[in-house]
Parts: structure tokens; C-alpha cells; sequence
């Protein structure tokens, strides 16, 4: 699925994931790996839980951080990119 503005992703069902001390842990049961993401990737997870797109995923960090929209994008799609590499979502 391309990384459009409207595409929307969501966690695949082999995935945990917890949120400790701001910060969340993911782990793949298919692959028995763990994945840890930094404050910004876990606002990016949560929002994916909740279903946002990926332009909300993006207006939401050019909002709450201080980055330009351009950058925020290249962020969030290289996490998403990451993400959908390793099958942690879909």
C-alpha cells in the first residue's frame, strides 16, 4: 500500500504492544523480536491504533512538535516504512 495521505495502517494481529514510561514496546509473536520506539514514535503507534492516516499522523507532529511539515512526513514515512518492513503493521 503506498504512503498516502489518506492510507491508513493499523498494528497486524501477531503484534504486542505496551506503552512504559512513555515509550513503547512491540513485540512480533511471529518472529519473537521486540522493538522499542523513541516519544515521537510512540505518539506515531498510538495514533495508529486509534486509526489515524497518515496526514493526521503528520499534521499531529507538526502540531505537538516543533518541525516542519516537510520533515515530519519524511519521518513518519520512513517509521512507517520500518514498520511495514518488518510486518508489524498493515
Amino acid at each position: 500500500m503506498a504512503l498516502t495521505s489518506t492510507a491508513r495502517f493499523a498494528p497486524t494481529s501477531q503484534v504486542l504492544s505496551r506503552v512504559l514510561t512513555g515509550e513503547a514496546v512491540l513485540l512480533d509473536l511471529g518472529e519473537g523480536q521486540y522493538y522499542g520506539l523513541d516519544e515521537i514514535g510512540t505518539v506515531i503507534w498510538v495514533a495508529l491504533e486509534a486509526g489515524a492516516t497518515v496526514g493526521e499522523l503528520v499534521r499531529h507532529v507538526v502540531d505537538n512538535y516543533e518541525v516542519a511539515e516537510e520533515t515530519a512526513r519524511a519521518d513518519v514515512d520512513a517509521l512507517l516504512t520500518h514498520l511495514l518492513e518488518r510486518k508489524l503493521i498493515a
